[in-house]
Order: structure tokens, then C-alpha cells, then sequence
């Protein structure tokens, strides 16, 4: 009879197990062979493009030909773009933004700005950023236009030759795949330097470019040039988009010398050029900002001179530098002097400037040798030392670098250093460099600026010849005052007046003459005092005069034009003219921080600097809404580099622990460290508070633990809200929930994943500050989050528990072998009670063993049984009768458990009936270290996957771009 009883309750076992096997196992193959299908799909579609195999190979190619770069004026001090590189940005209605997102909504754009504002390097970093995460979808080719110079190559042929270059055409096939390519818009083609095409051949090239965008519509263009020579829209409606980009503000000049390598007192020099106004405007450039730091590391750190103050200087001290390092660093002793190497690549520099039938800025070695040769009687050198002279120029000096392997074209490091060489040859020819500007205004206006800046004569002759030029040229008179070391003083003020006047005009220079008249401003000389005194009575008028006097302001850096601004704050131009000041401002703008004022708080944040992160840690344990918007704007400057050790220096205004302290636990440098308490206040602030609008992200460090503590707030999706979601969304599927998140977890732009994830925030009951806390998270993390709410199981409140959050850079232990011991010792062990035990009170019920009373034996097993039908009826019931459904869930809950109790009372007495108390003490003992086990693995199992640690690593291993360019 006991064994018949026993094979029942496993035959009932059986079909339980049966049951439950189809309906997790079921769906899981048919989830399994969907996601291969897909898989096969995907895999074919990229084929289709431009083949996996070959985009592979290309971005190897890409890693390692763009991973470095020249600094600029020498090789032997190559730097890792992704290490140095800073995000650009552009103005827009007076505000400064990132330019990658406004490019890469764009299918064809042209970016312009001076020399050395980085539009290569823009390119340039796309192409490797590209590189680490491949994707056949976009796969860019960077293309130098200055290869279009005395060339018949077509566009297509520099691009088929860029792919090959890369090693893509072992196979002959590249052709084929490039026009493939281009006719299903799989390339986006970075086209730099626009303005380094020759004059003969502009018009080519101009007709060419927008041929190609007509012929390949799908593929994304972005062409660089030079804003003086990008006038008029050459290219036309074809690339009507046209972005500047805009100069390094405070907070990029402090990101990019933090990252600068062997700078030690980064901080120290910011202070310097900050302080400086003439040096600070040199430092809004990367080149000149690259020139700074590389001189100020490398030479004058170790000479203790201090850095010059013009663009000039830091030229000539760059190339003498150069010419003159190996003997200065006590390296191979240089043959020929330096004066004489000078004199060369002078005279060099001069003739590739002139060449305006082919490239400007690359010279044949054929070229470079005449030159030479025709100079050294002049240097009295013998002619048979031309070849000499010119390795030595090159191999040491590096202001020349061979274009090819073959060494049959050589080129300047960039093209400002080969204008700042031209200047100084034309140093005593006014009347030549005055000719080749009038036959080439856009060639020479550079040079002609230079020359001002690098000679000693009298330049009124020259500025006034400039100044008589038609009117949009006449800005370059302006330039060169700020530049030139002598001119006449009437003729100085005459032409300050002028452009006095043109303040509040429409002249499409006006942008120009602002930041020209912010320079002379910035003299603390005669000069500088008078025109700073006359924008100054500018600015305390009315209309659009006083805005540009404002702005060149501003544009002055000088400490007193802050104060002068913030008397005038009251004009939103003021205002914009103040927060263009940088760290300058600060004193200013925080003496502003009222409830009454809160925009200072902004103009704060949008200066970027650790000295501005630093000041609005001061302003968190001010009044409510001054405190709340420090907080927000705090939170948003917390990941910039050296933000975090500048505020360290902030004293909390209270002591002790708070209720949100826990919050920078995991990153804190201790218990006393002061961003505990600081981190925690910003938390304090900003959590159940809406953001100001324009807030698109804050430090996940803070965003992350507040926003999944605000699951605990959550309301629990049930059948009935699903069902409801899955209507929104009109997907279909055997599980609605499975069906749900399927959807949800996409990282697309489908419509249906924002109608879902926007229904599930709802339906959760979650506040409307918490839900645009949960829009502050990265895509990878909402991901995360979305499907925390869709989890089934225990309650939310147990799901997050707080001390998690101090787990999530803690080490990861397996638990595998603690839950496989603990089933060996506590499965069979369970198992055997509860048989036993069903078993005995069957026996009882039957009448062949006494124990205990009859009708619990009775109520127990049927328990037992009404157990699973309630189960089955529960999981059967219509989703609108989820009320239903849970009541039966909780009913059978409460059964299993009373039924629970008494069964393994009597398998633990049948058992001790049989083996005895020592046999009981073993199974005891199995039992607890069993329990032990589980209660381990269990606290492992916390630390390695909780809520919060689920979206930390979604955070951490997200793979974005957002510093390119390069279209999705």
C-alpha cells in the first residue's frame, strides 16, 4: 500500500513537471529560432552593403593608420587622438552645443571656421571612433581635396584609391564595391579641405562635388573649409547646411590640457592664459592651444622662460625651437645652422604660396630642390650640399613631411605655418605681399595679418592699402590693427571709429569685426583703454549696437568688462555676452545667484570649468531654488575631468550623515571624504524634483541608484496593464508580457518601443519627476530599467534594497557550486521528508498506521491535492480576471503552507521512528550547511545581478559615438 500511495505522488509530480515544461520550454525554442532567423537576416542585409568580411579589414586599416597624429609641427611627438581629443561644438541663438548631433541629422554638410579650430581633427576622430565599433550600415572614407590639385582623378577614383590604400583591393574587386557602395548610400565621405584646392582647379572640383551628392543621394557628405574662403556657398543648394564651428571655450581648453600628456600643473597654466587675455585668445584655437602646451611641456618648463604673448611669437619660437632642438637637447649636432634652414624653408614656403595653378600647400621634390639650389649662393653654400641640407631640414627639423613613401611631394605641417614663413620672408617686401593679397584676397588675408604681427616697420602703408578694399574686406584692416607692433595712431583711431559705427548693422562681416574690435580691446595700453571706454558707453545704450558692443565686450577678456556686463544683466544680450566670458565671469554671475536671478545659476554651468562646478558646490546649501538649481546644473558637470578634486575643496555647510549619502558611497575616497556629503546634498535636491527643461543628462552615478530607488514607489504591472500596453503597442504574442519586452529592449527608432516604454512609466504609477529622471538615463540603461518593471516575481520593495548600491564595484563570485551542493544536500533531503510524510498521513487516512488525528490527515492531503488544479486554474484565467487570478495565487499560497507544516512533522517522526536521533542530528546537520549554502550563494547572487548593478554595467558597457559625425 506505501509503495502504491508513493508512486502516485510521483506520477503526480510527473505531469506537474510535464506541465510547466511546455510552457517555459515552448516558448523559449520558438524565441530560439526567431532570433536566428533574425540573426541570418541581419547578416545577409550586410553583405548586401559592403560584405562584414571587408568592413573588418577596413576599420583595422582605419585603427591603424588614423590612431595617432603629428602634433602638429612634429613627428617624434605623435599624440593618440582618442586620448587628447575634445568634443567641438557651434553656436546657436547664443548658446554653445555639441556639432556632432546637428552634422549627423544632416546628409550633406559643409563645416567651416579658421585655421586650426579641428575640423580635421573632427573628421579624423569620427573615422576612429567608427573604427572600434564597425558598422557596415555608414563605413566613412576620409579624402584630402588637396589631391585633387593638377590631378585628372575623379572624386570616385580618390575614393576607390583611399579603400585600396587601406588594403581592401587584394581581390581587384574594390571598384565594384565602392560604386555598389555609393548607389546604396553604405559611405560617408569626409571630405577635408576644401580650401587647399587650387585656384585653377576650384571650379572642378566645386561641379564635381555636387555631381556626386546628385548621383548618390543616400551616401552622407561632410566637406571641410576654411571660413574665409567658404564665402557665398560655393557648392549651392547641394549643401545648403552649412555649420561653424565654434572656438574652445574655458571648459574645453581645461578638458584638453588635463589630458595632455607629461603636463603636470595643468591647472596652473589655465590660470595663466586665463589671466592673460592675448595669450587666452590664442588658446581658443587646438592648434595654437597644442602649440602652448607642447612648448610649455617641452621647452620653456625646462628653460623657465614663460610663454610669449602673440601669435606671432609663439610661431617664431615654435620654429626656432625646432630648427634648433637637436643641439638644445644634446642630441646629433646639426651641420647647418639654423639661420640657414630658416632662410630655406622661408623662401620654400614663399613659392608654394604662390603656386595657384596646383596645391598651395604641398611642394614636388623637384620644387623643393630648385628652390634650394637657387638660394644657396645667396647662403654661400656650396651647391652639391642642396640634398644635405634639405634631409636634415626635414629628418630633424620636421616642418617638412613627404606626402607619400616615395618621398615626392613634401608639405608644411599645416598651412599657418607655412603663412607665418611667408610673412617673415616678405618681412621688407610690403609692396609684394600687398600684390599677391589683391591677386588672391582669400589666399593671402592670413599672411597679410601675419605680416603685421611679425614685423617691426611701420604697417600704415599696408593696413590703409587693405582698408581702401571694397567693404566686406575691410575687416581685415581691423584684424591687422590688433596684430601689427607699429601704425600710425591717427590712422588707428580712424579706423577703430569706422567700424565703431558699423556696430548694430546687418554687414555679414559683423561677427568678424565684433571679435577684431574685442581684440585691440584687450590692450591694456593707450589704445586698448580708449576703444574699451568707447564700447563701454556703447554697451549702456539701447539696441542692436549696444548687443555687439557687448559682444566685443566680452570678446576683450578683460576682468572689468565682467563687471561692466553684470550692471547691464538685465538685457538677455548682456547676459549672453557675460556667460561668453568664461571663468572671468564667475564672481560676477555668482554674486547674481538669487531665487530672483536664477539664469546666473545657468550661465554657471554653461562655463564648464572645475572653477565653475566648484562654485555651484557653493550655492548648495543656499535657499531652496537656489539650492535645487545648483544641484541640477552640478549633477550635469560632475563627469567632466577634474571637476570631482575641485569641489573636493568645497566644505559642507552641515555636518554628519544624511539620508542620501549612501548615494557616492561606492566612489568615495573613505568615510571623510567631503563629495559624500556634497554628492549626497545634490541627490537630496534633485530627487522627486522635475529638471529644468533644457537638463538632457546628469552623472549616471547619480542618476542610476535615484532612479531605480524609485522602483520601490513603482505599482507592479498585473495581466490587466499588460494586455492594456500590448493594445498600445498592437503587438501580438503568447505571452503578452514576453511579447512586451521584446519590443521594449529595442534600440531603435521604432515608434512602438517609445509608446511601450512610455505606457509602462505610466501604468507604474511613477511620478512625473521620476519619469524625466528616468529620460536623463543613457538608451542602454532605460533598456535596464523598463524591463525591471516588467519583471514578474517578489515585490518591488525587495527587488531594491539600498545597500546594493555600495555592491556594484564589488568583485563577482561565482555561485554555481554553492546552489549544485546545496541541491545535492537539501533536494533529496526536502524531497524525501515531504514523501515520507505524504506517506504517512495517506497510511493514517487509510486506517494502517495511527498518528495524530484523523481529519488533519484528511485536510492535508487535500490540500495536496486542490493545490495545483487552483494553480492551473489561476494561469488559465482570462487576463481581464487578473483580480480573480491573484486571489487564487495568495489562496494557494496559504494552503501549500499549512499542508506544508504537518507533512514534514510526520517525515521527520517517521524518519527518527526508523534511524534514530543520532540519524536525525546527521540530517540536521546535512540541513544547516545546506541552509548555509544557500543563504551565501544567495548574498553572491545579490551582489552579482541586482537592479542596480544591472544598469550600472548597461552603463558601463554601452558602446555610443556621440563625438561623430559619421550618420547611423
Amino acid at each position: 500500500m506505501t509503495v502504491a500511495v508513493l508512486g502516485g505522488v510521483l506520477a503526480v509530480l510527473v505531469v506537474l513537471g510535464g506541465f510547466v515544461a511546455k510552457q517555459f520550454f515552448g516558448e523559449y525554442l520558438k524565441r530560439s529560432g526567431a532570433t536566428a532567423f533574425d540573426r541570418t537576416a541581419r547578416w545577409y542585409s550586410r553583405r548586401a552593403k559592403f560584405g562584414r568580411r571587408l568592413v573588418r579589414r577596413y576599420a583595422e586599416a582605419v585603427r591603424e593608420d588614423f590612431s595617432t597624429h603629428a602634433m602638429g609641427f612634429v613627428t617624434d611627438g605623435t599624440i593618440d587622438i582618442t586620448k587628447v581629443y575634445v568634443p567641438l561644438q557651434y553656436e546657436r541663438g547664443g548658446r554653445r552645443e555639441d556639432i556632432y548631433d546637428n552634422v549627423r541629422a544632416q546628409s550633406r554638410t559643409v563645416v567651416i571656421g579658421p585655421a586650426g579650430a579641428g575640423k580635421s581633427m573632427l573628421l579624423k576622430n569620427s573615422m576612429l571612433l567608427w573604427a572600434k565599433q564597425p558598422s557596415s550600415t555608414r563605413v566613412p572614407v576620409f579624402i584630402e581635396l588637396h589631391r585633387c590639385n593638377g590631378s585628372t582623378a575623379t572624386l570616385i577614383d580618390l575614393i576607390v584609391a583611399e579603400l585600396g590604400r587601406s588594403r581592401l583591393d587584394r581581390d581587384g574587386r574594390i571598384r565594384d564595391l565602392t560604386l555598389r557602395g555609393l548607389r546604396d548610400g553604405a559611405f560617408t565621405l569626409l571630405l577635408d579641405g576644401l580650401d587647399e584646392v587650387g585656384r585653377d582647379d576650384q571650379q572642378r572640383v566645386f561641379e564635381a562635388l555636387r555631381d556626386l551628392a546628385r548621383e548618390y543621394p543616400e551616401c552622407q557628405y561632410i566637406v571641410t573649409c576654411r571660413d574665409v574662403v567658404y564665402q557665398g556657398q560655393p557648392l549651392g543648394s547641394a549643401f545648403a547646411h552649412v555649420v561653424r564651428v565654434a572656438e574652445f571655450d574655458d571648459a574645453a581648453v581645461v578638458r584638453f590640457l588635463s589630458h595632455w600628456p607629461g603636463l603636470t600643473d595643468a591647472a596652473e597654466l589655465f590660470v595663466g592664459l586665463r589671466d592673460t587675455p592675448a595669450l587666452m585668445r590664442l588658446a581658443r584655437s587646438p592648434l595654437l592651444l597644442t602649440m602652448i602646451a607642447y612648448l610649455h611641456t617641452e621647452v620653456l618648463t625646462r628653460s623657465g622662460r614663460r610663454l610669449p604673448t602673440s601669435r606671432t611669437a609663439f610661431y617664431r619660437e615654435a620654429i626656432t625651437h625646432l630648427l634648433n632642438r637637436d643641439p638644445d637637447l644634446g642630441r646629433a649636432r646639426s651641420v647647418y645652422q639654423a639661420g640657414e634652414k630658416l632662410a630655406v624653408l622661408q623662401q620654400v614656403a614663399l613659392r608654394s604660396m604662390e603656386s595657384t595653378g596646383d596645391d598651395r600647400l604641398t611642394l614636388s621634390r623637384r620644387a623643393l630642390e630648385s628652390t634650394t639650389k637657387d638660394l644657396l649662393p645667396d647662403l654661400n653654400l656650396d651647391q652639391s650640399k642642396v640634398k644635405d641640407l634639405l634631409d636634415e631640414i626635414i629628418d630633424r627639423s620636421q616642418l617638412l613631411v613627404a606626402t607619400d613613401k616615395a618621398r615626392t611631394g613634401f608639405t608644411f605641417r599645416h598651412l599657418t605655418l607655412q603663412e607665418y614663413l611667408t610673412a617673415v620672408e616678405l618681412a621688407d617686401d610690403p609692396e609684394g605681399l600687398l600684390d599677391r593679397y589683391h591677386a588672391d584676397r582669400a589666399a593671402w588675408r592670413e599672411t597679410v595679418k601675419l605680416w603685421c604681427g611679425a614685423t617691426t616697420r611701420d604697417c600704415t602703408s599696408v593696413i590703409a592699402e587693405v582698408f581702401s578694399a571694397p567693404d566686406h574686406h575691410r575687416v581685415l584692416a581691423l584684424e591687422c590693427l590688433a596684430e601689427a607692433t607699429r601704425v600710425d595712431n591717427e590712422f588707428a583711431d580712424v579706423i577703430i571709429a569706422h567700424f565703431l559705427d558699423r556696430l548694430g548693422t546687418d554687414a555679414p562681416v559683423i561677427e568678424a569685426i565684433v571679435t577684431a574690435l574685442g581684440t585691440v580691446a584687450s590692450d591694456t595700453r593707450p589704445r586698448g583703454a580708449r576703444l574699451f571706454a568707447a564700447l563701454t558707453e556703447i554697451a549702456r545704450g539701447a539696441g542692436d549696437a549696444a548687443a555687439d558692443a557687448m559682444l566685443a565686450l566680452s570678446a576683450s577678456g578683460r576682468a572689468e568688462a565682467a563687471h561692466v556686463l553684470v550692471k547691464l544683466a538685465g538685457d538677455a544680450s548682456a547676459r549672453t555676452a557675460l556667460s561668453n566670458m568664461g571663468e572671468l565671469a564667475l564672481p560676477a554671475l555668482v554674486s547674481q545667484a538669487k531665487p530672483q536671478t536664477l539664469w546666473a545659476i545657468d550661465d554657471i554651468a554653461l562655463v564648464g570649468t572645475p572653477a565653475a562646478a566648484e562654485a555651484l558646490a557653493g550655492l548648495l546649501w543656499r535657499s531652496a531654488r537656489v539650492a535645487t538649481r545648483a544641484a541640477w546644473r552640478l549633477a550635469e558637470l560632475l563627469p567632466r575631468p577634474g571637476v570631482l578634486e575641485q569641489i573636493r575643496r568645497v566644505a559642507p555647510a552641515d555636518e554628519g550623515i544624511h539620508d542620501f549619502d549612501w548615494v557616492w558611497g561606492p566612489f568615495a575616497e573613505g568615510k571623510d571624504d567631503p563629495l559624500r556629503a556634497i554628492c549626497g546634498r545634490v541627490a537630496e535636491l534633485i530627487y522627486g524634483v522635475s529638471p529644468p527643461k533644457d537638463v538632457k543628462t546628469i552623472d549616471p552615478r547619480l542618476a542610476i541608484p535615484l532612479a531605480v530607488r524609485g522602483i520601490r514607489d513603482a505599482q507592479p504591472l498585473d495581466e490587466v496593464d499588460l494586455v492594456l500596453v500590448r493594445q498600445q503597442i498592437g503587438e501580438r504574442g503568447a505571452s503578452t508580457r514576453h511579447a512586451i519586452k521584446q519590443v521594449v529592449t529595442q534600440n531603435t527608432g521604432d515608434p512602438r518601443m517609445w509608446r511601450a516604454r512610455a505606457e509602462i512609466l505610466r501604468r507604474s504609477k511613477l511620478s512625473a519627476a521620476q519619469q524625466r529622471l528616468i529620460g536623463l538615463l543613457s538608451s542602454p540603461v532605460r533598456v535596464v530599467f523598463h524591463s525591471l518593471l516588467l519583471e514578474e516575481g517578489y515585490s518591488q520593495a525587495r527587488r531594491v534594497r539600498r545597500e546594493d548600491w555600495a555592491t556594484i564595484e564589488a568583485a563577482q563570485r561565482q555561485t554555481k557550486h554553492l546552489w549544485l551542493l546545496c541541491g545535492v544536500l537539501l533536494l533529496p533531503l526536502g524531497i524525501g521528508v515531504v514523501l515520507i510524510g505524504l506517506g504517512l498521513h495517506v497510511l493514517v487516512v487509510t486506517g494502517t498506521e495511527p498518528f495524530g488525528a484523523l481529519w488533519l490527515s484528511i485536510a492535508v492531503l487535500a490540500a495536496t491535492v486542490v493545490a495545483p488544479l487552483m494553480y492551473l486554474v489561476a494561469v488559465k484565467l482570462p487576463a481581464h480576471r487578473g483580480d480573480l487570478s491573484d486571489t487564487l495565487v495568495g489562496i494557494l499560497a496559504i494552503l501549500a503552507g499549512c499542508a506544508l507544516v504537518p507533512i514534514t512533522i510526520a517525515g521527520v517522526v517517521t524518519i527518527h521512528a526508523g534511524i534514530g536521533l543520532v540519524g536525525v542530528g546527521v540530517l540536521a546537520a546535512i540541513l544547516v550547511v545546506g541552509a548555509v549554502c544557500a543563504l551565501v550563494a544567495r548574498a553572491w547572487d545579490r551582489v552579482r545581478d541586482n537592479p542596480f548593478r544591472r544598469c550600472y554595467e548597461a552603463e558601463a558597457n554601452r558602446v555610443e559615438n556621440p563625438a561623430s559625425v559619421i550618420a547611423g
